[in-house]
């Protein structure tokens, strides 16, 4: 019997000792550091063992953190992928927007809007965010109008 255990026991451990560090890194995944939210994103993401509700959240999150490090192509890579996996997921719409505009693609990115706003249509930000994208092609009245109803849903949008 006791060499079940001794077999046994160190199973356990490394089991455990794995879930914990899936559990680290999940919660690192948001972290403000890029560096730190894409390593921990990657590792929940590789682990399989996200359930398919959390999962485009979690490759959003990556997305962000690749965005924020002027990663753009990877951005886009995991907002589609995101989107892919959940196709009602509004902030993914967002964030690609973002990348396409911080590409200067602001076709997509207002594509990538509308859609967002479609899918949501109290969402401040993405109407802040089409604004933006509409004076980069130099639609001034349709910029003036996004930005307005996007201050009209929240007035702090953009501060």
């Amino acid at each position: 019997m006791r060499r079940h255990y001794s077999v046994l026991v160190p199973a356990l451990i490394i089991a455990a000792t794995r879930a914990a560090s899936e559990d680290d890194s999940l919660s690192q995944c948001g972290s403000r550091d890029a560096d730190v939210a894409i390593k921990a994103c990657t590792v929940v993401i590789e682990a399989g063992r996200v359930d398919g509700e959390n999962l485009p959240r979690i490759i959003a999150q990556r997305a962000g953190a690749y965005a924020t490090k002027f990663a753009y192509d990877k951005a886009i890579k995991d907002y589609s992928h995101a989107i892919k996996l959940r196709p009602e997921f509004w902030i993914a719409f967002d964030g690609r927007g973002l990348a396409h505009a911080n590409r200067l693609n602001f076709e997509l990115a207002i594509k990538d809007y509308d859609q967002a706003i479609k899918l949501k249509p109290d969402a401040a930000v993405a109407y802040y965010h089409r604004g933006l994208a509409k004076f980069g092609l130099c639609d001034l009245d349709g910029a003036d109008a996004d930005i307005a109803k996007a201050r009209e849903l929240d007035p702090h949008v953009g501060d």
